[in-house]
């Protein structure tokens, strides 16, 4: 395949990445002159229709989008019978040899990630495509930080049914959702879930699950809870812990409500409160799962997130596997054990004991009076029982103060409508449900244009419905308004650097665009879109002004000359010179012999100084230099289209 030419337009250079199914090769696009990645599916998958099809649907699920962290995809085709997809090429590497090269990484980078793959999974969400296999290997990172999501190969349309999972079309293993490695359909969730597995490797440079083959990893996913990053490398902060954690839930409804919302908790780690006693889906903080061998000691310290590696369009590389010891059998008590039963009976009656001794304070006020007096004295080794602690909170979950007296929290013993809640503080909505029975637990934060940042914005149940007593009900705070009036940021005039570190600040992604401004000087920020406002997480793209200038237009090359000269003219540009280039000249300037060019055809444009300007800005009425195709009367006629 390498130093051939592809549809008589792209030039194949050389292999730079190879995955399952296919191989991607750097090219050269002779018409629009222009560096590219050329995707070909492998020759004894080409003649499957199976995969043919997978091949298809990649190139069809990114073709439509427009997305800067999505890779661009710009023609797709067949040369002898072998399907191809031509890409945007990317300087940089897969973040899984990021990892592998300078892992682990500190929260914040982890964050930065997290908010351009999710912003590219939302944007796919959106659409209704569940990309179906994010891992590292399946993320580009260029030098200058901007990480792209490639391979769509097994990503599904969430009403699409009928098409064969061929492969690895239930994802990499490594980083397989539970429901997926069930055998169910994948959902928007399962994304978040493979993305959390992303953020654990990107804290720790290790895997969550790990074992001897593919089906004990994906049971693993299925069945075992995943440990926290803390305990793999300590100085990951209690409050990131809990983040991923919930990001690495069984069940898809507890997990984050999109891609966008994991990466926001990510950015905010620091605003969310540490908690003394882990949740239980994080009871391993400290000790490794059993079965998962020690990894390697890492570094005391998290590195950062490099801008980029080396040059390269890297393919998929494979994962870090870890040996799995087998744990030690554990004897097993029979149930006639006398010393078991003995015990069990021993603790029951203590059990009802204390029932008995509670229920009578609670029952005689003369009883409950002198209890109350004891309490203020009594020490634990006394004889009433010390109270339970009240339920431990998982990942950004908050239940009722320890400090709230298990008094103040009735058994079940009736129906109760449940209090409105809405505009209260957190504090003021324990006290309202806990004075009628129930308790509270806390949700994510939602925005609301209504309600204050910090009061309640919703409640499950809602106000009003009977609910037995002892239930909790779940609120959400209020983040306050979402929108960000962009009109009100003074960002015309800015220069581009401060106009994106006010978006962020905001809560907004940034991307930009050069344009021509004549009245606003070359470097400052002469629009943005969308014009008037946007809410917190969506993307603002800045106009930055080239000032009064010219872009030289790349469709020019090929284009009769005369043609060409008129379009430059029009633009405000000076055709000064026009350079006729013969066969061997042709092969320099285009890099080709001229394929698909005749002779009169446009084959570069120069500067002043002799330098190739396509696609540059120039000053309005600068002057260029045609270099056009002269063919000899030998091989006119070879070069003709045809």
């Amino acid at each position: 395949m390498e130093h051939t030419t592809v549809n008589r337009r792209y030039r194949v250079d050389r292999r730079i990445g190879e995955g399952g199914m296919a191989e991607v090769y750097l090219g050269h696009d002779l018409l629009l002159n222009r560096a590219v990645a050329i995707k070909v599916l492998r020759s004894q998958y080409a003649s499957d229709p199976l995969f043919r099809a997978r091949f298809e649907r990649e190139a069809q699920a990114a073709a439509g989008f427009t997305h800067p962290n999505i890779i661009d995809i710009y023609d797709v085709g067949e040369e002898g019978r072998t399907p191809y997809i031509v890409m945007e090429y990317v300087r940089g590497d897969t973040l899984k040899t990021i990892i592998e090269e300078e892992g682990p990484f500190d929260a914040d980078d982890v964050a930065s990630l997290l908010e351009q793959v999710g912003a590219a999974l939302d944007y796919a969400h959106d659409r209704g495509l569940v990309h179906r296999d994010i891992k590292p290997q399946n993320i580009l990172v260029d030098s200058q930080g901007l990480a792209k999501v490639v391979d769509f190969g097994i990503a599904k349309g969430l009403a699409d049914n009928h098409l064969t999972e061929v492969g690895t079309g239930l994802g990499t293993v490594h980083y397989i959702s539970p429901e997926q490695a069930s055998g169910l359909m994948a959902t928007p969730s399962s994304d978040i879930y493979a993305l959390a597995v992303v953020a654990f490797e990107m804290l720790t440079k290790t895997l969550p699950f790990d074992a001897d083959s593919t089906v004990g990893v994906a049971m693993r996913h299925v069945h075992d809870p995943p440990p926290a990053p803390s305990s793999i490398v300590p100085s990951v902060p209690a409050s990131v812990d809990a983040l991923v954690l919930r990001g690495l839930a069984k069940d898809p409804t507890t997990r984050y409500a999109s891609a966008g919302a994991f990466a926001t908790a990510m950015t905010n780690w620091r605003t969310i409160p540490e908690t003394s006693s882990p949740s239980p889906a994080s009871a391993a903080r400290r000790t490794a799962p059993v079965g998962v061998a020690p990894p390697h000691r890492p570094q005391e310290g998290a590195q950062p997130l490099p801008a980029g590696g080396p040059p390269g369009h890297q393919g998929t590389s494979s994962s870090v596997k870890r040996s799995v010891p087998t744990p030690s059998p554990q004897p097993v008590r029979r149930q006639d054990d006398v010393g078991f039963v003995t015990w069990l009976v021993g603790a029951g009656a203590v059990v009802v004991l204390i029932a008995i001794v509670w229920f009578g304070f609670r029952l005689s006020p003369g009883l409950a009076d002198l209890a109350e007096d004891d309490r203020t004295t009594a020490t634990p080794s006394q004889e009433e029982p010390t109270p339970p602690p009240p339920p431990t909170p998982t990942a950004n979950v908050r239940s009722v103060p320890p400090t709230r007296a298990l008094e103040d929290q009735p058994p079940v013993v009736g129906v109760v409508a449940a209090p409105n809640l809405i505009g209260r503080t957190y504090e003021e909505a324990v006290d309202g449900a806990t004075s009628v029975g129930l308790r509270v637990k806390e949700g994510d934060q939602v925005f609301n244009e209504e309600v204050p940042a910090g009061n309640v914005a919703e409640q499950d149940p809602p106000a009003g419905t009977e609910v037995e007593q002892g239930i909790e009900v779940v609120i959400k705070l209020s983040r306050g308004s979402g929108i960000v009036d962009l009109t009100a940021l003074g960002l015309v005039g800015q220069d581009a650097a401060a106009a994106r570190a006010t978006l962020q600040e905001a809560g907004l992604s940034v991307t930009e665009e050069p344009v021509a401004s004549p009245n606003i000087p070359a470097g400052q920020v002469s629009g943005f879109q969308p014009a008037g406002s946007a809410m917190v997480g969506e993307t603002v793209t800045l106009l930055i002004s080239q000032g009064d200038a010219v872009r030289v237009p790349e469709e020019t090359i090929g284009k009769p000359r005369a043609v060409v000269a008129g379009q430059l003219e029009g633009l405000g540009l000076s055709v000064t010179n026009q350079v006729p280039a013969d066969e061997a000249a042709l092969e320099r300037v285009a890099g080709s012999t001229g394929v698909g060019i005749e002779n009169d055809d446009v084959v570069g444009i120069s500067g002043e100084d002799g330098a190739d300007v396509l696609g540059q800005w120039l000053p309005r009425g600068a002057t260029v230099t045609l270099i056009y195709y002269e063919a000899g009367t030998a091989d006119a006629g070879d070069n003709r289209r045809g």
